[in-house]
């Protein structure tokens, strides 16, 4: 009679224990094959933003070359960040190119947004994560790396 006692007690053990591992399984946690951490734009800096955005839409285009300069605005590798950082615009008094810790404040946001001045790069929007990454280094303190 303890043998059967015994041998009830372990079928219901193993049984309770099938159960309560497969009602987990899907929450095991082991080693994964887990895609890397995505560049959400907190390690940009500025040369990122002078080789992704300045030279490629800004330069070439005419615009804000040293050859011909809109807004009295040069954006060439060497100059561009003297001439954003804590800057007063030429076109819009009062408001400054870059703030430095405030993203919203900034006119370089304001524009690339086309958040209620003229858009630009003229050539069409650059893309919102570019914007976003751009914003977190001003509201870091836009430092020149």
């Amino acid at each position: 009679m303890a043998k059967l006692v015994s041998l009830r007690i372990t079928f219901i053990i193993v049984v309770l224990s099938l159960l309560i591992t497969s009602g987990c399984a899907d929450k095991i946690v082991s080693e994964c094959d887990c895609d890397p951490i995505i560049n959400d734009g907190n390690f940009t800096t500025f040369s990122d933003i002078q080789k992704n955005v300045f030279d490629i839409n800004c330069t070439t285009s005419g615009c804000h070359g040293t050859e011909f300069t809109q807004a009295n605005l040069v954006l060439v590798e060497g100059q561009s960040y003297t001439n954003l950082y804590d800057v007063q615009s030429y076109l819009y008094p009062g408001s400054k190119r870059v703030v430095p810790g405030d993203s919203e404040n900034s006119l370089l946001i304001k524009v690339l947004k086309g958040d209620g001045v003229p858009q630009m790069p003229p050539t069409g929007k650059i893309d919102n994560a570019l914007i976003d990454s751009i914003a977190a280094w001003i509201d870091r303190g836009a430092l020149p790396e």
